[in-house]
Parts: C-alpha cells; structure tokens; sequence
C-alpha cells in the first residue's frame, strides 16, 4: 500500500550526492542540504557544541552575500529558511515558489560551502548562543532530556549536550571553527535532498554549476564512541521547579539495521502510543496515577538505541506508577494481542502517509532515508517489516529488552520540595472546488475533493473561545475540549480512543481566542466510522465527573508549569492588562479558583449553548465524494441540535499605558510590548499582516538590529491575533538580565521608527513575496485549508476568503503600511511587561 519512492540520486564528479523529488502538485519546492557531521562528530572539541556555533554562523555571510544580504535575498524570493544540529547531523532548509529555487540553491550551497565567517560576528554570535543554552538550563523538558542522555548513553558522545557546555563553549576560538569546518563540511560528507515542483535535468544543470566546481577534499572522521552493553541498573535524580515529577524508563535497544526494530517499533505503539494505548488508558485515565505517559523507541543507524517510557506524575505517585509499568510489561508478555498489533501497523502506516503531504515532508523523509540506511525506498522497506511483525515478535522483543534489568535506565526531575536527596546510580488545495450545503438541523458543511492522498481532514470550528467566558470560569473552554473525546452517552473514552486508534485516526479537541475546535483524520475508507465518532463526541459528551476531575487536575498542573516560564508569564500578564482581565485578556488555563469553581453543569451548560448546528461550521477535505459525504453528514451530525448563531461581547482594550515588571528566579529575561490590534473585519488587516511578516523575519528589523547588529538578545520577534471588534500586536525578546535596559531602549525605538517609516518599497515586495509563499506551503495540507474554511467561515466570511488573502496582500501600498503602522503603535497606549530574575 505505501508506494515506491520516484525519487533518483546522482552523484556530482565531486562526490556530492543529489536526491531529486520532482512533484507538480503544488508549485513549491524544498531545499535540503544534509551535513552529516553533529555533535558527536567534535573529535577534540566533543561536548563544546562547535557543530551548533557553526550552524549559526554561516547565517553570517557568504562567498556572494553578506549576512544582512543573504536573508533579504532568501525573503524576497518568498524562502521560509531555517537549519538544525542533532547528535548526527546538520541540516539547511529553505522552502518557497518553484520560481525561487536557483536562488534558494545558491544561498543555501554557499552556506554551507562557502561561508565567509565575519569574524566581526563571532563573539557576537557567540553571546546569543550563551542565552540559548540558559534557556535550555531553564526548561524542565530540555533538563530531563537532558538528562536521560546523560545517564543511558553514559559512555555516548550522545552523553553530551548538542549545544555543548557552557564553560567548554567558551574556549572555541574562530580557528577552531574555521578548523573544524574545513574538515567537516565536504562534498563527500554532504548531500542534497530536493522535492517539489521542478524538472530534473535543469535542475541537475543548476546546481552543478553551483557546486560542480567544489574541490574534492580529505574528510576527517574523528572516532565516535559508542554505547557498551549496559551491565547494570542506572538511576539518576535531580530537582527542578516543576510542579510534578518527569520519569523516563529506559532501556538500551539495537539499531534500524537489527531485526528487531519494526517490533520494537510497534510495542512502543502498544504500549504508550495514543489515549487508546496500555499505559494511558490503564494507568492514567482508569487509576489516575499520571498526568501524562507515553512510550517512544528511539532507534537509529548508531548501535545503541532506547526503548522509553516517559510519565509526568504527582512525586507521591512515582514510585506506585513505576511499579504499574513494570506490572503492564509483564502482562503483555501474555496477553492476546491480535487488535493491538493491527490497530499500531495501521497507525505507523498513517503516520508514514502524513510525511508525504508537503515537498518539506518528502525531502527530509528521503533524506532521512539515505542518512539511515542509504536507502532512498527505506520507509516503504520498513513498512514492510512492520506488516510482517507477528504477535509472538512483539512479546519476545518485550521479554528480551523490556524484563532485562540489566538493560534498564531510570531517571527522575522531581519538585524542588520533595523529600529525596539528589543521588546518582550508575552501573495544491488552492485549485479545487468548495461545495457548500446546509443540512437538516441548519449546520453548515464545506466539502473539497482532492484525490492525491487517501486521506481525509475533517475540522469543525464553533463560534467560542476566550470570549465565550468570563473571569470566574476562566480556563472553561479548554477544560471542556479536553473533555470532548473522554467518553459520550454510548461510549468511554477508552473505546473511542481504540476505535479511532485501530484505524490509524485521530481525533482532538482545542480552543483559542475566537473560536473551539473538533478535529479529525483518517483514511478515506474509514470516513463513515470516524465521521459517526466525531459527531458522538461533538453532541453527546458524557461529562463523566472522575474525568472532569483527573482533566481539571492536569490542567492546573499544565498552570503551574506555565508560572515557573518566563515568557507565558509576560504573555499572560500582557493579555491581562491590555484587556482589563475580560475576555482576551483571560489566561486560557484559567485559574487555580476558576478551575474549582467548574462543574458538570457548567460545563453541561456552556455545551449546550455553544456547539450547536447554526453555531458551527465544519469543512470535509481530502479523497472524497461530495455527494456520498453530504449523505454521511446529514446520516450523523444532524443529531447537532439546532440552537442560534451567537455574538461575542465586545472588548475593550486599555486607555493608557501600563508598565508591570515581574520577578522570576530564572537565568534569562523577557521583555514584551503590546498594542491593541485589528479586528478581523478591519481594512488595514493585510497591511499588518505584512508589517507582523515583517517584524517576526530574520530578515526583518527587530531581528537584524537588536539580536544581529547590537547582540543583545537571543531571539526578537512579534505575534499577533485579530479579533472579534480588536485584538493584540506585540514584540517580544529574549535576554540577558543585564542587557535587559539595552535590549528595552533598542526595541522601543524601532518599534518608535517603524511607526514613523513603515517600511521601504523594496521591503515591502520583498515581504509580499515570503507572505505569499509561506501561505503556498500552508496550501499543501489538506488539515491546514479546511481549518481555514471552518474558521473563516464560523466568523462570518466566506469559504474562499481563506484563498481570496494572496490577491488582498498582493494590493497593499506603502501608504496602506505607514497608515496601520502609525495607528497601531504611534498613538496608542502600549504594555509593556519585563520578566527577571
């Protein structure tokens, strides 16, 4: 079932290998360079994090372009760009037009091959990433992962973190970078991956006069350790603020080549893959001894992999939770598992079949598969183990690695106030046609085939959200979402998870500002079973109270977590103030009170009100019949009761400004500045939009002077959202406390200037360009554009408003920029909150 790769791979004079993807389904295209050289590749300079300083500074400039050059040169051309270091890899990526793609070969190859290192530069990069790595320190995630790592792969140059050590960071001199990519970065130990909407031979043509030219030269392989078997248990534990434990198991697992890894692959899906799986049904929702639990196998071309089981839970619960593992470990040694099994080869084939959606998926996938296996068809070969994994594979790979405790690593970040002592142990939518219809009940149904994949998007979108609540039942829309697929009046939310799960599905719940969401996937041959789920979950949540009870408990811990972070902590303070604490001014998690103040009925209550037929709009895309789905439609979500279309109150905004400044014993500061926005119905929509394009791009002039020029923050950047009748634009930045005063004066005054200047012609056509081709990307994904619809639709407009936006953005003038800049942040009252330590 899962096809043939079309891709080809050639092989310059120079020994650079190029992987081509030719499709014409939409008119992008995605660049890759894959470096196959990563943090364990450092020889002498292991654990400093050389690889991840280099990443940044080819950024800097180039044989052609100098730093400020080049990312104007990638944003005119309508690039999205980005890169990324790993243990094992280095990899560049610009994604935008097909028209744009001998521009994004040239930025892209010479950053790799041929960057000018400005030593002007380095130091200055070097302090950017100095903040990087104490945000890294102030993240519990990045911390337990962190030190997971450091415990199973102990001997690993997978020990050491990718960004490297503070302290030995330090002594990497220019040389030293220099020195290592000369040695690293060759056409032998590179190779390109390339999808999208090209013609193979021209293509060829381009890049080999590109790089055709790049000498051939000697690679040093610096020796890179790997993993002995592990003789014996190891545990490892250390304090953080967090508000719950976050327990890893993990156990020492082979390689991608190793029979043994498509049943590995699929007991992790057993075992912790999905609400439906073992450990979250048994565990968290039927015992509640966790907040969350899932199972992963991390399994590479490297010879030692892990097996992993990772939970957050109560600190008084861990020790009962570990013992509930190892029980449901040895219980699937002897249980039947003829369902289980099929219902995880159908979610790895899903999942498989997702990759393939955008050029972005399809390059990194083929990438990914040369990198691997140096095969480009590995995915389909893999699939094919998996199909072939019996039931008798599964439990012999469980008893083999998952029994052995010899095998077994266990780690632990606990609450700052438990009682234990530190200790360590070791041993193209665009095209296609809209159908409309209304069915019986009044709702309203958006519908658009598209043939390319046998998959199917499904997303409802109510008119709901912050607006829909008030200070003393804050948090109530996303206590609610989460409720939505825990059981309704015929099924638990078990069942549904395994129904959904057996067929590869999903189903999910959220909500936002303006609106709360219902979203589903799934094969074309399962549309009738997940569409007769989702209106199951859509009219007839059950609202059982021991659900809303365990929901109610891990979204208070999700609040917790949210005050010990530096940055949602400025965004909730901002929101608050700008909006008098009403409606978007309401922390989405709500409060600590509010939450208690929820019950059945109020719950019961605001479903009632809100997700009914004429307060919703759901869009269908994907391999469908029109005709047969309408059908299918009015067969199941005519149970939607009828209810009335409602109207947001309006929101008022602050009349003067307000300056709060919040203390948090973190290592890094945060500074954000707000202004009220746009309404969603406002003229000068797109002309902020364009400005908020612009201020949040690399190229852009927050990102060029605060964090390029002047050093003084890691990341520097805007958001906004539009609104009912108003909404938020803010900039925002990352720093250190001592650089906070700097960093506060530099971003006021380009905020001050982009007020009085707005921006250039040459800008604006320049940012016109990524705008339109970040939305081409969006286009690929079928999820994406029927989200669009519902949400566009369920605020009013039409459902092609979502493709009318690229000829909106194509019209705006200069005028049209200087006015919305000057309206939004020339006269208005601004926020303005700091975070520190």
């Amino acid at each position: 079932m899962f096809p043939d790769t079309t891709a080809t791979i050639h092989t310059l004079d120079n020994g650079l290998k190029v992987i081509l993807n030719p499709d014409s389904s939409a008119p992008v295209i995605s660049t890759q360079v894959w470096v196959e050289t990563g943090s364990i590749h450092e020889g002498q300079w292991l654990g400093a994090g050389i690889s991840h300083l280099l990443e940044h500074m080819v950024f800097k400039g180039t044989e052609s372009f100098s730093g400020e050059e080049l990312s104007q040169v990638v944003q005119a051309a309508g690039g999205q760009w980005n890169a990324y270091t790993t243990f094992d890899r280095t990899v560049y990526y610009i994604d935008g037009p097909k028209e744009s793609a001998e521009t994004f070969l040239k930025a892209v190859t010479e950053m790799v091959f041929k960057p000018s290192f400005p030593e002007n530069e380095f130091e200055k990069e070097k302090d950017v990433i100095r903040r990087e790595i104490d945000m890294g320190l102030d993240d519990p995630d990045s911390r337990a992962s962190r030190q997971l790592f450091a415990t199973a792969l102990a001997n690993d140059g997978r020990a050491q973190p990718v960004i490297g050590h503070l302290e030995l960071f330090n002594q990497i001199t220019h040389a030293d970078m220099v020195q290592y990519h000369q040695e690293r970065y060759t056409t032998e130990n590179a190779f390109l991956s390339i999808s999208g909407d090209f013609e193979v031979n021209a293509l060829l043509k381009v890049i080999n006069d590109l790089v055709g030219s790049i000498p051939r030269s000697f690679t040093h392989h610096p020796v890179v350790s790997e993993e002995p078997p592990q003789l014996g248990r190891r545990i490892e534990r250390s304090t953080f603020a967090v508000p719950a434990s976050k327990l890893t198991l993990a156990w020492q697992a082979p390689s991608l080549s190793h029979p043994d890894a498509a049943p590995l692959e699929l007991l992790s899906t057993i075992l912790g893959g999905g609400r439906s799986s073992r450990l979250y049904q048994n565990l968290r929702e039927e015992k509640g001894l966790c907040l969350h639990i899932a199972s992963w196998a991390w399994l590479t071309k490297h010879a030692t992999g892990l097996f992993s089981i990772s939970a957050e839970v109560p600190h008084d619960q861990r020790e009962t939770l570990k013992s509930a593992i190892h029980q449901e470990i040895q219980d699937l040694c002897h249980d039947s598992l003829e369902a289980e099994l099929a219902k995880a080869k159908r979610m790895c084939l899903v999942s498989q079949f997702k990759t393939l959606t955008t050029a972005s998926g399809r390059a990194s996938d083929l990438a990914s598969n040369w990198h691997e296996a140096r095969n480009l068809n590995y995915t389909k070969d893999f699939i094919s183990s998996v199909d072939a994994v019996t039931e008798a594979d599964i439990r012999r790979v469980c008893q083999t690695y998952l029994l052995n405790t010899s095998r077994l690593t266990e780690t632990s970040l606990d609450p700052l106030d438990s009682t234990e002592t530190q200790s360590a142990e070791s041993s193209q939518n665009s095209s296609k046609e809209i159908v409309s219809h209304t069915l019986s009940n009044g709702l309203q149904l958006h519908l658009c085939a598209d043939p390319r994949l046998p998959m199917v998007s499904i997303q409802a979108a109510i008119r709901a959200g912050l607006t829909s609540e008030t200070p003393e039942n804050a948090g109530l829309s996303t206590l609610l979402s989460s409720l939505l697929t825990k059981g309704t009046d015929s099924r638990s939310g078990a069942e549904i998870a395994t129904q959904l799960e057996s067929i590869g599905a999903t189903l999910g719940a959220s909500s936002g500002n303006n609106t709360s969401a219902l979203a589903a996937s799934c094969l074309n041959q399962d549309l009738d079973t997940v569409l007769e789920i989702f209106a199951d979950c859509f009219a007839n949540p059950a609202f059982h109270q021991e659900n809303i009870s365990f929901e109610k408990k891990t979204q208070s811990t999700a609040l917790l977590e949210q005050d010990e972070d530096p940055v949602s902590n400025a965004f909730k303070t901002v929101r608050n103030s700008l909006f008098c604490g009403e409606g978007y001014g309401i922390n989405r998690l709500g409060t600590t009170q509010s939450l208690e103040a929820i019950d059945r009925l109020t719950l019961s209550a605001h479903h009632s009100l809100y997700y009914t037929a004429e307060n919703t709009q759901i869009a269908i895309f994907g391999d469908i019949d029109p005709v047969e789905t309408i059908k299918l439609a009015e067969k199941y979500l005519s149970q939607i009761k009828r209810g009335k279309p409602l109207t947001p109150p309006s929101q008022s905004c602050a009349s003067a400004p307000e300056k709060i400044n919040i203390t948090l014993d973190k290592q890094q500061a945060v500074l954000a500045i707000a202004y009220p926005g746009a309404s969603i119905h406002a003229d000068d929509i797109h002309a902020l939009d364009l400005i908020h394009a612009w201020c949040s791009d690399m190229a852009g002039p927050l990102f060029t002077k605060i964090r390029e020029e002047m050093g003084l923050a890691y990341y520097c950047s805007a958001t906004q959202f539009h609104g009912h009748d108003t909404g938020m634009f803010a900039f925002y930045l990352g720093t250190s406390p001592e650089q906070l005063a700097l960093a506060q004066d530099a971003l006021t005054q380009t905020i001050s200037e982009i007020a009085q200047n707005g921006m250039d012609q040459i800008t604006l056509d320049s940012v016109k360009n990524s705008w339109l081709a970040s939305q081409a990307l969006s286009n690929q994904s079928n999820a994406a554009m029927a989200r669009l619809c519902a949400i566009d639709t369920v605020l009013g407009f039409s459902p092609l408003h979502h493709r009318q936006s690229g000829e909106k953005i194509k019209a705006v003038t200069l005028e049209q920029i200087k006015n919305a800049a000057a309206k939004y942040f020339g006269s208005q009252p601004a926020v303005t909150v700091t975070v520190q330590p």
